[in-house]
């Protein structure tokens, strides 16, 4: 083969390897220009030419700075590429000439590694503008769903594999106080209260394994405040695989106070309950030892051996009425708060009757006895619920009582400061550094461990609050604490006290009908009234009272409240409207007390508790009759 036809065969074989080229990197999606040593184009693929929108006959030769993603000047790609002998990649926003985002990578070519000059370079630049609206999309995707989740009203938490916190949301933070900084890689028991932890620890690990678990939990705020949160985890996957937790979290706080509250009053309601039962037997065996020991007071001479005997017998009956009056009182909180006229110095001396059985039942756990001091030199008003300010007064003592395990004094007393109605409870305990009386109101938050529910003193505060009062604590370790409770002052004038009206013999005989469920009372006032010459009729039931009324009429009626068939007021109602002029004396157990506007609509027209005084049923008998008798003198008269 001549030399001729040698190069005119390797002509075409280049020309056959360029075209092939070219055919390659026009196939290319990505726009690729190729520079020579001068910095102008050699070539440039279709894709070029779409981007440039010019035919390669008119682009070839320009410079590189002529193209549409150029840079002129240092920042020149292609100048910094040759110059450095390295790769450069940029990517150029879409206020570029071309008017869409591009991604531009540029690599300088030589013939050989020796060779410290580029011989040119390859630029291949790519429209990465639908890369950058999937993206964008995407991080609005992603910034409306953590809107959502910020906006949730549950704390989300995420823990890897290691019980660590990765991420948590804005309502997280806002209501706990812990920043991201703080609380992301920390464990999550740093959130946990410790008689939690166990708990929760498990059911992170439980859900680690691939269940969904539900349960509560107590955890800690930037404040050290403590709140009851109901928790819910489930699985994070990624890949088939799972890498971690998702925690929700809503504070039950609110809701599992109101739970406790309802279980005390139904734990106080069922004692009442059952103290009406009691209540009831005791009241009618009191009533009957105390009358029968009054009408044979009432019949004995001033010098009878028996009588001083008959006197310890009446007071003893009154001790144990006012005991029974206490425990009922106290066991009678309803959720329905009726504000009445309180004497704090009265609340907090029945409160230390009932609370002392009990701290002396505990005296085996401690080494010393307690000593109970009483500052309440007179009636100290206040407007409120008896019930509920004998609770907190119980707190304040059993919490002295417990700050007391080797015994020492408290001192309970009231003072009226012209202002405010106050009551103090106050102990040589073992006292409270700042930061516990700081949180000693907190819902849930206790000194004693297990032994406590940190609920009595949260509930005590609301109790006074809602009172229009407040409470001050004053406390220093190893000196004791003084609690007093500062109220608004009820301005109130002392109830005169009723001088009972003594029976007498110049009454002028009635016919009396006595309503009674129980024999030995009933029998009890037919005696005493028969002893002042009245003339008794008996009735057992509500229903035998009303057929008595309606085949004879009577001067007055004495009636039972609790009666079988008929309530004492359903009779007394029937009286008011068919015998409008017959007076009613209403006898009632505390377990039976009724509001005072029922009593009012039925029109009775004197209640009487049991146990009740013989000589109190007649004064009120004999008042009631010689009312009536002057009533009818002046009707007779007109």
């Amino acid at each position: 083969m001549s030399s001729t036809e040698a190069h005119i065969k390797l002509v075409n074989t280049l020309m056959a390897t360029d075209r092939m080229w070219e055919a390659t990197i026009d196939s290319l999606p990505d726009a690729v220009y190729i520079f020579g040593a001068d910095k102008r184009l050699k070539k440039i693929n279709r894709a070029g030419e779409s981007l440039e929108q010019a035919r390669r006959a008119f682009l070839s030769g320009r410079r590189c700075c002529d193209m549409l993603w150029g840079l002129a000047g240092v920042s020149c790609m292609v100048d910094r590429a040759m110059t450095n002998g390295a790769a450069v990649e940029v990517e150029i926003p879409a206020e570029n000439k071309a008017r869409r985002p591009l991604l531009v990578r540029v690599v300088p070519q030589t013939k050989d590694q020796q060779q410290e000059s580029a011989t040119g370079c390859i630029v291949i630049a790519r429209d990465i503008s639908d890369l950058r609206d999937v993206e964008e999309e995407a991080s609005k995707q992603r910034a409306f769903l953590s809107s959502l989740v910020d906006l949730a009203p549950d704390e989300i938490y995420t823990l890897d594999a290691e019980h660590r916190f990765s991420w948590m949301n804005q309502r997280a933070e806002l209501d706990s106080g812990l920043t991201r900084s703080v609380l992301l890689g920390q464990d999550f028991s740093m959130i946990v209260t410790s008689e939690s932890r166990e708990e929760a620890g498990a059911a992170v690990q439980c859900t680690l394994a691939g269940e969904q678990k539900q349960f509560e939990v107590r955890t800690i705020c930037a404040d050290g405040r403590i709140r009851c949160m109901d928790a819910h985890t489930s699985p994070l996957w990624h890949d088939g695989s799972i890498t971690g937790v998702m925690v929700f979290m809503s504070d039950i706080t609110e809701r599992k106070l109101a739970q406790e509250r309802a279980a005390r009053s139904d734990k106080l309601r069922a004692l009442g309950e059952l103290a009406a039962g009691v209540a009831h037997n005791l009241n009618n065996s009191l009533t009957v030892i105390q009358g029968r020991a009054q009408l044979l007071l009432m019949r004995s001479g001033a010098d009878e051996p028996n009588k001083k005997s008959l006197e310890v017998i009446t007071q003893a009956v009154g001790d144990c009425s006012q005991t029974l009056r206490r425990l009922l009182d106290f066991s009678r909180r309803g959720s329905t708060r009726v504000s009445a006229p309180v004497d704090l110095s009265e609340l907090v001396v029945s409160s230390v009757e009932i609370a002392r059985p009990k701290w002396q039942a505990e005296s085996a756990h401690r080494t010393g006895t307690i000593e109970v001091r009483m500052r309440t030199p007179k009636a100290v008003l206040t407007l409120g619920d008896s019930s509920e300010l004998r609770e907190v007064v119980l707190n304040l003592i059993f919490n002295a009582v417990d700050a007391m395990p080797h015994g020492g004094a408290i001192e309970i007393g009231t003072r009226n400061d012209g202002l405010n109605a106050c009551f103090w409870v106050a102990d040589t305990g073992s006292g409270m550094p700042p930061e516990v009386i700081a949180r000693i109101f907190e819902p849930f938050y206790s000194t004693k461990g297990e032994r406590g529910t940190g609920l009595g003193l949260s509930a005590s505060h609301g109790i006074i609050e809602n009172h229009g009062g407040h409470i001050n604590v004053t406390s220093e370790p190893g000196k004791g604490t003084r609690f007093e409770v500062v109220l608004p002052l009820h301005e109130s004038s002392e109830p005169a006290v009723a001088t009972p009206l003594a029976p007498t013999n110049g009454t002028k005989a009635a016919r009396v009908l006595v309503v009674e469920d129980e024999e030995k009372v009933r029998v009890l006032l037919n005696d005493a009234f028969r002893a002042y010459g009245h003339e008794v009729v008996e009735a057992a039931t509500g229903a035998e009272a009303l057929d008595r009324l309606d085949k004879a009429e009577f001067d007055l009626m004495v009636c039972d409240l609790g009666l079988p068939e008929l309530s004492g007021l359903h009779v007394a109602r029937w009286v008011k409207e068919f015998r409008p002029n017959l007076p009613v004396i209403i006898a009632t157990g505390f377990s039976e007390m009724i509001a005072d506007e029922d009593y009012q609509k039925a029109r009775i027209d004197q209640v009487i508790p049991k146990p009740y005084a013989v000589a109190d049923v007649l004064a009120k008998a004999n008042a009631l009759l010689a009312k009536q008798a002057a009533e009818r003198r002046e009707t007779v008269m007109v």
